[in-house]
C-alpha cells in the first residue's frame, strides 16, 4: 500500500511512476507495507530526495523547490531502491545507518554500499518505468 502527499505536479504521472517502480523494484510483492510519499518545497541539507523507516512502514521524502518535475522523478527513483533496501532489511536508519547488520560510519556519501547501489540504479529505473508516453508536451 502506498499514498503520495504534498504538493507535485501531474499527478496521474507521478501515480503511474510510482506503480511502475514497485513493480520493477519488486515491491508491489511486499502488500502488508506501508510506502508513504511525500513532496516537500524543501529537505535537510537541500537533499532532492531522503528516506527512511523500517521493515514494515517507509516514508520518501521529495523536495520541489528548484527541482525540475524530471529531476523529482530521478530522485524518486532513487530514494525508492532505498525503500527496497530497508523493507527489505538491508538498510537501517535509526540510531544511524546500518548496512546488512553492520554500522556504517567512516563511509564518504558515494562509497555507501546502500548509495552505489541507489545511484548504479536510479537512471536506467527512470527511463525504465517513468510513463513517457503519457507526458504531455
Amino acid at each position: 500500500m502506498y499514498m503520495i502527499s504534498g504538493r507535485h505536479q501531474k499527478k496521474q504521472i507521478v501515480d503511474q511512476y510510482a506503480r511502475n517502480l514497485f513493480k520493477a523494484l519488486g515491491i508491489h510483492r511486499f502488500t502488508s507495507r506501508h510506502i508513504y510519499i511525500e513532496f516537500k518545497t524543501v529537505l535537510e541539507d537541500e537533499a532532492d530526495g531522503l528516506c527512511c523507516g523500517d521493515t514494515k512502514e517507509v516514508t520518501l521524502s521529495i523536495a520541489t523547490k528548484n527541482k525540475s518535475f524530471m529531476r523529482q522523478m530521478q530522485a524518486l527513483a532513487h530514494e525508492m531502491v532505498h525503500a527496497r533496501q530497508i523493507l527489505r532489511g538491508q538498510l537501517t536508519c535509526e540510531g544511524g545507518f546500518a548496512w546488512k547488520g553492520r554500522k556504517a560510519s567512516g563511509f564518504k556519501y558515494k562509497n555507501q554500499p546502500w548509495e552505489k547501489e541507489a545511484y548504479r540504479l536510479e537512471r536506467t529505473l527512470f527511463l525504465d518505468c517513468f510513463p513517457f508516453d503519457d507526458l504531455e508536451v
